[in-house]
Protein backbone atom coordinates (compact mmCIF):
# COMPACT_ATOMS: atom_id res chain seq x y z
CA UNK A 1 0.00 0.00 0.00
CA UNK A 2 3.03 2.19 0.98
CA UNK A 3 4.23 2.15 -2.67
CA UNK A 4 0.98 2.62 -4.01
CA UNK A 5 0.69 5.75 -2.01
CA UNK A 6 4.33 6.78 -3.28
CA UNK A 7 3.14 6.41 -7.39
CA UNK A 8 0.32 8.24 -7.14
CA UNK A 9 1.89 11.31 -5.45
CA UNK A 10 4.67 10.98 -7.42
CA UNK A 11 2.44 10.72 -10.87
CA UNK A 12 1.23 14.14 -9.06
CA UNK A 13 4.06 16.15 -8.83
CA UNK A 14 5.21 14.96 -11.85
CA UNK A 15 1.86 16.72 -13.81
CA UNK A 16 2.53 19.53 -11.82
CA UNK A 17 6.09 20.06 -12.71
CA UNK A 18 5.22 19.42 -16.91
CA UNK A 19 2.52 22.09 -15.88
CA UNK A 20 4.40 24.64 -14.41
CA UNK A 21 7.18 24.03 -16.98
CA UNK A 22 4.65 24.52 -20.49
CA UNK A 23 4.56 27.84 -21.96
CA UNK A 24 3.41 29.00 -25.23
CA UNK A 25 4.40 29.66 -27.80
CA UNK A 26 3.11 33.88 -27.28
CA UNK A 27 4.20 33.96 -23.91
CA UNK A 28 7.73 33.14 -25.20
CA UNK A 29 7.32 35.97 -28.04
CA UNK A 30 6.39 33.31 -31.04
CA UNK A 31 3.04 33.92 -32.76
CA UNK A 32 0.55 30.91 -32.84
CA UNK A 33 -0.60 30.40 -36.34
CA UNK A 34 -4.35 30.33 -37.46
CA UNK A 35 -6.35 31.19 -40.56
CA UNK A 36 -7.10 34.21 -42.30
CA UNK A 37 -9.17 35.90 -44.57
CA UNK A 38 -9.19 38.57 -46.73
CA UNK A 39 -12.73 40.79 -46.78
CA UNK A 40 -13.33 44.06 -48.73
CA UNK A 41 -14.40 46.57 -46.10
CA UNK A 42 -15.34 49.54 -48.10
CA UNK A 43 -14.59 50.82 -51.74
CA UNK A 44 -14.01 54.25 -54.43
CA UNK A 45 -15.55 54.16 -57.05
CA UNK A 46 -13.53 56.16 -59.95
CA UNK A 47 -15.51 56.89 -63.24
CA UNK A 48 -12.67 56.20 -66.03
CA UNK A 49 -12.78 53.65 -69.16
CA UNK A 50 -9.47 52.88 -69.46
CA UNK A 51 -7.66 50.54 -67.30
CA UNK A 52 -5.35 51.91 -64.28
CA UNK A 53 -2.19 50.52 -62.44
CA UNK A 54 -2.20 51.32 -58.64
CA UNK A 55 0.86 53.25 -58.20
CA UNK A 56 1.08 54.99 -54.12
CA UNK A 57 -1.65 55.82 -51.88
CA UNK A 58 -1.06 59.19 -49.46
CA UNK A 59 -2.36 58.26 -45.51
CA UNK A 60 -2.36 61.31 -44.81
CA UNK A 61 -4.14 63.48 -47.44
CA UNK A 62 -6.10 59.72 -48.55
CA UNK A 63 -5.33 60.42 -51.93
CA UNK A 64 -4.26 57.67 -54.62
CA UNK A 65 -1.76 57.86 -57.10
CA UNK A 66 -2.64 56.17 -60.21
CA UNK A 67 -1.44 55.25 -64.06
CA UNK A 68 -3.75 54.91 -66.91
CA UNK A 69 -2.13 51.83 -69.07
CA UNK A 70 -3.36 53.23 -71.74
CA UNK A 71 -2.66 57.04 -72.44
CA UNK A 72 0.62 56.74 -69.71
CA UNK A 73 -1.42 59.49 -67.93
CA UNK A 74 -0.71 60.09 -64.14
CA UNK A 75 -3.83 60.86 -62.23
CA UNK A 76 -4.49 62.04 -58.24
CA UNK A 77 -7.91 61.05 -57.13
CA UNK A 78 -9.50 61.37 -53.41
CA UNK A 79 -11.70 58.92 -51.63
CA UNK A 80 -14.87 60.12 -53.05
CA UNK A 81 -13.17 59.16 -56.73
CA UNK A 82 -13.16 62.84 -57.50
CA UNK A 83 -10.06 63.32 -60.04
CA UNK A 84 -7.42 66.28 -58.75
CA UNK A 85 -4.97 66.01 -60.74
CA UNK A 86 -4.20 64.52 -64.25
CA UNK A 87 -0.88 65.08 -66.38
CA UNK A 88 0.94 63.69 -68.97
CA UNK A 89 5.04 63.01 -67.91
CA UNK A 90 5.64 60.47 -70.96
CA UNK A 91 5.08 63.36 -73.62
CA UNK A 92 8.05 65.66 -74.49
CA UNK A 93 8.52 68.71 -72.88
CA UNK A 94 9.85 70.05 -69.84
CA UNK A 95 8.29 68.06 -67.33
CA UNK A 96 9.59 64.93 -69.71
CA UNK A 97 10.53 61.64 -67.48
CA UNK A 98 10.72 59.18 -70.32
CA UNK A 99 8.75 57.10 -72.59
CA UNK A 100 8.39 55.27 -69.18
CA UNK A 101 9.02 54.60 -65.83
CA UNK A 102 9.69 52.62 -62.74
CA UNK A 103 7.70 53.79 -60.42
CA UNK A 104 5.95 56.49 -58.39
CA UNK A 105 5.34 57.51 -54.69
CA UNK A 106 3.79 60.49 -52.71
CA UNK A 107 6.66 62.39 -51.60
CA UNK A 108 5.09 64.82 -48.27
CA UNK A 109 2.10 66.27 -48.76
CA UNK A 110 2.54 68.29 -51.59
CA UNK A 111 5.23 66.48 -54.01
CA UNK A 112 5.67 63.59 -55.89
CA UNK A 113 8.93 61.61 -57.01
CA UNK A 114 9.04 59.50 -60.31
CA UNK A 115 11.83 56.52 -61.01
CA UNK A 116 12.88 57.82 -64.67
CA UNK A 117 14.92 56.31 -67.25
CA UNK A 118 17.73 58.00 -66.20
CA UNK A 119 17.20 59.78 -63.13
CA UNK A 120 14.78 60.89 -60.48
CA UNK A 121 12.47 63.16 -61.17
CA UNK A 122 10.74 65.67 -58.03
CA UNK A 123 7.20 66.88 -59.50
CA UNK A 124 4.94 68.48 -57.63
CA UNK A 125 1.47 67.24 -57.43
CA UNK A 126 0.31 69.24 -61.30
CA UNK A 127 3.06 67.13 -62.83
CA UNK A 128 5.78 70.38 -62.85
CA UNK A 129 9.07 69.31 -62.67
CA UNK A 130 10.56 70.84 -59.20
CA UNK A 131 14.26 69.40 -60.17
CA UNK A 132 16.00 66.03 -61.22
CA UNK A 133 18.63 64.19 -60.19
CA UNK A 134 20.78 61.16 -61.21
CA UNK A 135 21.08 57.38 -59.69
CA UNK A 136 23.40 57.27 -56.75
CA UNK A 137 24.76 53.96 -58.79
CA UNK A 138 25.87 53.60 -62.27
CA UNK A 139 23.66 51.26 -64.17
CA UNK A 140 23.67 48.70 -66.99
CA UNK A 141 20.76 49.21 -67.99
CA UNK A 142 17.58 48.27 -66.13
CA UNK A 143 15.10 45.65 -65.73
CA UNK A 144 11.28 45.49 -66.60
CA UNK A 145 9.81 42.51 -63.80
CA UNK A 146 7.46 40.26 -63.51
CA UNK A 147 4.63 40.07 -61.14
CA UNK A 148 5.08 44.29 -60.96
CA UNK A 149 7.24 44.59 -57.98
CA UNK A 150 7.03 48.07 -56.26
CA UNK A 151 10.43 49.63 -56.68
CA UNK A 152 9.88 53.26 -54.93
CA UNK A 153 9.13 53.94 -51.26
CA UNK A 154 8.95 56.96 -49.73
CA UNK A 155 9.00 56.61 -45.81
CA UNK A 156 9.02 58.97 -43.00
CA UNK A 157 11.64 58.73 -39.87
CA UNK A 158 11.85 61.72 -37.47
CA UNK A 159 9.33 64.23 -39.23
CA UNK A 160 11.65 64.01 -42.81
CA UNK A 161 10.26 62.40 -45.80
CA UNK A 162 12.89 60.00 -47.14
CA UNK A 163 13.40 57.56 -50.08
CA UNK A 164 14.18 54.38 -51.14
CA UNK A 165 14.81 53.04 -54.45
CA UNK A 166 15.40 49.59 -56.01
CA UNK A 167 17.54 49.40 -58.64
CA UNK A 168 17.75 46.25 -60.79
CA UNK A 169 21.24 46.53 -62.53
CA UNK A 170 23.97 48.32 -60.98
CA UNK A 171 27.18 48.27 -61.93
CA UNK A 172 29.36 45.52 -59.99
CA UNK A 173 30.47 42.18 -60.51
CA UNK A 174 28.34 39.92 -63.65
CA UNK A 175 25.48 36.99 -63.42
CA UNK A 176 25.56 35.07 -62.39
CA UNK A 177 28.63 34.51 -60.41
CA UNK A 178 29.18 34.03 -56.32
CA UNK A 179 30.86 37.41 -56.59
CA UNK A 180 27.26 39.13 -58.05
CA UNK A 181 24.71 37.38 -54.71
CA UNK A 182 28.01 38.82 -52.18
CA UNK A 183 28.18 41.84 -53.28
CA UNK A 184 25.71 43.18 -55.79
CA UNK A 185 23.80 46.02 -54.10
CA UNK A 186 20.47 46.95 -55.57
CA UNK A 187 18.39 48.88 -52.89
CA UNK A 188 19.31 52.54 -52.02
CA UNK A 189 18.10 55.03 -49.83
CA UNK A 190 18.40 58.73 -51.49
CA UNK A 191 17.88 62.43 -49.87
CA UNK A 192 16.71 64.76 -52.28
CA UNK A 193 18.25 67.63 -50.58
CA UNK A 194 21.39 66.43 -51.45
CA UNK A 195 20.40 64.32 -54.57
CA UNK A 196 22.76 61.35 -52.82
CA UNK A 197 22.23 58.30 -51.85
CA UNK A 198 24.01 54.86 -50.07
CA UNK A 199 23.40 51.04 -50.14
CA UNK A 200 21.01 49.47 -47.73
CA UNK A 201 19.27 46.01 -47.09
CA UNK A 202 22.16 44.06 -49.00
CA UNK A 203 21.88 40.17 -48.94
CA UNK A 204 22.93 38.91 -44.97
CA UNK A 205 25.24 36.06 -45.04
CA UNK A 206 22.60 33.42 -43.97
CA UNK A 207 20.67 34.27 -47.40
CA UNK A 208 19.78 31.34 -49.58
CA UNK A 209 21.29 33.09 -52.67
CA UNK A 210 25.12 33.43 -50.71
CA UNK A 211 24.92 29.23 -50.16
CA UNK A 212 23.88 28.29 -52.93
CA UNK A 213 27.08 27.10 -54.93
CA UNK A 214 25.46 27.80 -58.09
CA UNK A 215 22.68 30.34 -59.48
CA UNK A 216 19.09 30.51 -60.04
CA UNK A 217 17.77 33.76 -60.72
CA UNK A 218 18.96 37.29 -60.45
CA UNK A 219 17.59 37.60 -56.14
CA UNK A 220 16.10 40.52 -56.60
CA UNK A 221 14.77 41.93 -53.86
CA UNK A 222 11.14 42.75 -53.44
CA UNK A 223 10.06 45.01 -50.38
CA UNK A 224 7.27 46.92 -48.49
CA UNK A 225 7.32 49.47 -46.09
CA UNK A 226 4.87 48.77 -43.59
CA UNK A 227 5.45 51.03 -40.80
CA UNK A 228 7.60 54.07 -40.19
CA UNK A 229 11.38 53.15 -41.63
CA UNK A 230 10.54 49.49 -41.36
CA UNK A 231 10.45 47.54 -44.45
CA UNK A 232 9.68 43.45 -45.05
CA UNK A 233 11.96 42.56 -47.73
CA UNK A 234 11.59 38.60 -49.72
CA UNK A 235 13.78 37.12 -52.70
CA UNK A 236 11.91 34.92 -54.83
CA UNK A 237 14.06 31.69 -53.46
CA UNK A 238 14.92 32.89 -50.50
CA UNK A 239 13.67 30.23 -47.25
CA UNK A 240 13.46 33.68 -44.84
CA UNK A 241 11.87 36.97 -44.41
CA UNK A 242 13.84 39.85 -43.41
CA UNK A 243 12.36 42.92 -41.33
CA UNK A 244 14.84 46.10 -41.62
CA UNK A 245 14.97 49.39 -40.31
CA UNK A 246 15.98 51.73 -43.57
CA UNK A 247 16.54 53.94 -40.91
CA UNK A 248 20.57 52.68 -39.94
CA UNK A 249 19.88 50.11 -42.60
CA UNK A 250 19.34 47.41 -39.00
CA UNK A 251 18.49 43.79 -39.31
CA UNK A 252 15.62 43.36 -37.02
CA UNK A 253 14.44 39.92 -37.82
CA UNK A 254 14.95 36.89 -40.12
CA UNK A 255 12.05 35.23 -40.42
CA UNK A 256 11.77 31.60 -41.67
CA UNK A 257 8.89 30.59 -44.10
CA UNK A 258 6.94 27.69 -43.27
CA UNK A 259 8.66 24.53 -45.02
CA UNK A 260 5.41 23.47 -46.83
CA UNK A 261 6.01 26.83 -48.46
CA UNK A 262 9.21 27.37 -48.71
CA UNK A 263 11.12 28.18 -53.10
CA UNK A 264 11.28 25.02 -54.52
CA UNK A 265 13.85 25.45 -57.62
CA UNK A 266 16.49 23.42 -58.86
CA UNK A 267 20.72 24.64 -58.89
CA UNK A 268 22.26 25.41 -61.89
CA UNK A 269 26.67 25.32 -61.55
CA UNK A 270 28.06 28.43 -62.44
CA UNK A 271 29.53 28.40 -66.03
CA UNK A 272 26.54 26.49 -67.48
CA UNK A 273 23.92 28.30 -69.84
CA UNK A 274 20.27 29.07 -69.56
CA UNK A 275 17.41 29.35 -66.42
CA UNK A 276 17.29 26.64 -64.04
CA UNK A 277 13.50 25.64 -63.28
CA UNK A 278 11.76 26.84 -60.32
CA UNK A 279 8.54 25.33 -58.83
CA UNK A 280 7.33 28.02 -56.21
CA UNK A 281 8.89 31.25 -55.67
CA UNK A 282 8.41 34.04 -53.41
CA UNK A 283 6.47 36.25 -55.91
CA UNK A 284 5.84 39.82 -53.85
CA UNK A 285 5.19 40.97 -50.71
CA UNK A 286 2.32 43.35 -49.95
CA UNK A 287 1.78 44.94 -46.33
CA UNK A 288 -0.93 46.90 -43.72
CA UNK A 289 0.12 48.61 -40.26
CA UNK A 290 -0.62 45.30 -38.66
CA UNK A 291 0.00 42.40 -40.95
CA UNK A 292 2.61 41.40 -43.69
CA UNK A 293 1.39 39.73 -46.46
CA UNK A 294 3.82 37.41 -48.48
CA UNK A 295 2.24 36.23 -52.41
CA UNK A 296 4.08 32.11 -52.37
CA UNK A 297 3.53 31.01 -56.26
CA UNK A 298 3.95 27.76 -57.92
CA UNK A 299 5.03 28.75 -61.80
CA UNK A 300 5.75 27.03 -65.08
CA UNK A 301 9.54 25.14 -64.85
CA UNK A 302 11.21 27.40 -67.18
CA UNK A 303 11.92 23.78 -69.36
CA UNK A 304 8.09 24.08 -70.04
CA UNK A 305 8.26 27.22 -70.70
CA UNK A 306 10.83 27.22 -73.30
CA UNK A 307 9.49 24.31 -75.01
CA UNK A 308 6.26 26.11 -75.65
CA UNK A 309 8.04 28.90 -76.96
CA UNK A 310 9.74 27.04 -79.53
CA UNK A 311 6.64 25.33 -80.69
CA UNK A 312 4.52 28.30 -80.48
CA UNK A 313 4.47 32.60 -81.75
CA UNK A 314 1.99 33.05 -78.94
CA UNK A 315 2.82 30.23 -76.76
CA UNK A 316 0.43 32.01 -73.70
CA UNK A 317 -2.63 31.40 -76.22
CA UNK A 318 -1.60 27.64 -76.53
CA UNK A 319 -4.08 24.82 -75.24
CA UNK A 320 -0.92 23.19 -74.24
CA UNK A 321 0.20 26.47 -72.30
CA UNK A 322 -3.42 25.94 -70.28
CA UNK A 323 -2.93 22.68 -69.39
CA UNK A 324 0.71 23.08 -68.42
CA UNK A 325 -0.73 26.56 -65.91
CA UNK A 326 -3.28 23.87 -64.17
CA UNK A 327 -1.11 21.39 -63.45
CA UNK A 328 2.14 23.35 -62.04
CA UNK A 329 0.44 26.99 -61.39
CA UNK A 330 -0.96 28.18 -57.51
CA UNK A 331 -1.15 30.53 -55.40
CA UNK A 332 -0.25 30.97 -51.27
CA UNK A 333 -1.23 33.98 -49.44
CA UNK A 334 1.17 34.00 -45.93
CA UNK A 335 0.47 36.11 -43.41
CA UNK A 336 3.04 37.13 -40.84
CA UNK A 337 4.03 40.09 -38.34
CA UNK A 338 7.24 41.21 -37.67
CA UNK A 339 7.92 38.70 -35.15
CA UNK A 340 7.09 35.85 -37.25
CA UNK A 341 4.40 33.51 -39.42
CA UNK A 342 0.84 34.29 -37.90
CA UNK A 343 -0.80 31.37 -40.57
CA UNK A 344 -2.30 31.40 -44.24
CA UNK A 345 -5.50 33.56 -46.13
CA UNK A 346 -7.66 33.37 -48.29
CA UNK A 347 -9.34 35.70 -50.02
CA UNK A 348 -13.21 36.26 -49.88
CA UNK A 349 -13.29 39.57 -51.84
CA UNK A 350 -14.70 37.85 -55.36
CA UNK A 351 -13.07 39.28 -58.59
CA UNK A 352 -9.76 41.12 -58.27
CA UNK A 353 -7.21 42.11 -60.69
CA UNK A 354 -3.64 41.44 -60.15
CA UNK A 355 -3.17 45.36 -58.87
CA UNK A 356 -2.49 44.87 -54.70
CA UNK A 357 -1.23 48.29 -53.06
CA UNK A 358 0.17 48.11 -49.60
CA UNK A 359 -0.65 50.78 -46.88
CA UNK A 360 0.51 51.90 -43.32
CA UNK A 361 -3.77 51.28 -42.34
CA UNK A 362 -5.45 48.47 -41.58
CA UNK A 363 -6.23 47.28 -45.56
CA UNK A 364 -4.82 46.98 -48.56
CA UNK A 365 -5.43 48.22 -52.13
CA UNK A 366 -7.13 46.29 -54.80
CA UNK A 367 -9.27 46.57 -58.10
CA UNK A 368 -12.03 45.08 -58.78
CA UNK A 369 -12.06 43.02 -62.15
CA UNK A 370 -15.49 43.15 -64.41
CA UNK A 371 -15.53 40.39 -67.28
CA UNK A 372 -17.36 43.46 -69.19
CA UNK A 373 -16.26 46.90 -70.28
CA UNK A 374 -17.30 49.53 -67.65
CA UNK A 375 -16.90 53.66 -67.68
CA UNK A 376 -15.88 53.06 -64.40
CA UNK A 377 -13.04 51.55 -62.33
CA UNK A 378 -13.02 50.19 -58.25
CA UNK A 379 -10.89 50.04 -55.64
CA UNK A 380 -10.88 48.04 -52.67
CA UNK A 381 -10.09 48.25 -49.15
CA UNK A 382 -9.35 44.51 -48.39
CA UNK A 383 -8.62 43.88 -44.45
CA UNK A 384 -7.16 40.89 -43.23
CA UNK A 385 -8.92 39.55 -40.27
CA UNK A 386 -8.51 36.49 -38.03
CA UNK A 387 -10.96 33.39 -39.10
CA UNK A 388 -12.98 32.92 -35.82
CA UNK A 389 -12.81 29.42 -34.65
Amino acid sequence: MKNKHTLIIFIVLAILFAGSCSTSKEEIGVPQTRNYKAIVADSVVFEWLSELDLLDYNEEAEELLLLDKTSNEVLIINEEGELLSQFNPHIEGPNYVGDYDFGWTFYGNDYLICYGTYYFHLLDKEGKRVKRFPYPVETNGLWMLDYNPRMLFDYEYQGDDKFVAFITAPQGPSYPSMDYYDSIEMVYAIDVESESGYSIMSKPESSTYRNLKGYVDHGWPYMTNYFGSKFAQIHSVDSMLYIWNAEGDELLNSIVIPKEFQPDYEVKSYGDSGNPDRFRINSNVYSTKDYILLHSLKIIPESINRELRNKYPRYWESEEYREAAQKYMDANYLVFNEEGFLGELKYETGPTGVNRLSTKKDFIWKDRRYEDERDYRTFLKVKIVPVEE
